[in-house]
């Protein structure tokens, strides 16, 4: 009964770990470079006035 306890507690340390490191990760990640920029508008022809 004593291993099944270790091996529980051991797997919880890994999944508390393992959503540590990603939260960790995500908050660390560099911001997407392919934004749109204000000053850069994509070509749009404009809207004809009826």
């Amino acid at each position: 009964m004593g291993l099944l306890k270790t091996l529980f507690k051991l797997s919880f340390l890994l999944v508390v770990g393992t959503v540590v490191a990603g939260v960790v990760f995500l908050v660390k990640r560099p911001a997407d470079e392919s934004s749109i920029s204000f000053d850069e508008w994509p070509s749009v022809p404009p809207n004809p006035v009826e």
